[in-house]
């Protein structure tokens, strides 16, 4: 968890109000991407990528599979360390 916020991620705690489940919420907005980790135990987390524009902050647990940009579920550390090995979304610079 600490290595996401110290690469720009916000924690927030958010309730998924379909399943009555409480998720530590971690998003940023980067390189013209929103980036969220919702960590609902150590064992299970959902990350994704989507355009800025594509995102709806009010409901974070859905995610339209048109336009999600790169998607992944299981375990915490697996899902943030495999969305901070992304690179860049394409048609943005790196050097941003």
């Amino acid at each position: 968890m600490k290595l996401l916020l110290r690469r720009g991620f916000q924690r927030t705690v958010v309730q998924d109000r379909l399943t009555c489940v409480n998720a530590v919420m971690f998003r940023r907005l980067w390189r013209g991407t929103n980036e969220t980790v919702l960590a609902y135990s150590e064992a299970e987390a959902l990350a994704y990528r989507v355009r800025q524009d594509d995102v709806d902050p009010a409901d974070p647990f859905v995610v339209d599979p048109d336009v999600t940009l790169w998607q992944c579920g299981g375990a915490f550390v697996d899902v943030a360390g495999q969305l901070l090995d992304l690179p860049p979304a394409p048609g943005h610079s790196t050097l941003i």
